[in-house]
């Protein structure tokens, strides 16, 4: 049958549609940080999406307005966020 997101388009009504693949925590200098790795069944230029988080006061809560880290391929997708999580701290 496959997976039901990719039918999207065969509801009325649904625009676009993604997946929450899987995510995972690192941790930069005691500071943790939860990636979101999305998947596109709608915009096949986008096709994987990381959304980065960080946990103060025991809440995670989205990084305000970070350039969201996008790839064909979802590996890559999130070591470009990561690459970008040291590079900001670094900086």
């Amino acid at each position: 049958m496959g997976n039901a997101l990719q039918d999207f388009r065969t509801f009325e009504g649904i625009n676009e549609a993604w997946e929450l693949l899987r995510t995972g925590l690192i941790v930069i200098r005691e500071q943790l940080y939860k990636l979101e790795l999305w998947r596109s069944y709608s915009n096949p230029d986008i096709a994987h999406y990381v959304a980065i988080y960080i946990q103060e006061k025991g809440v995670w809560t989205r990084m305000p307005d970070p350039p969201f880290s996008t790839s064909l391929d979802g590996d890559e997708a999130l070591r470009q966020a990561m690459a970008f999580l040291v590079e900001r701290l670094a900086a």
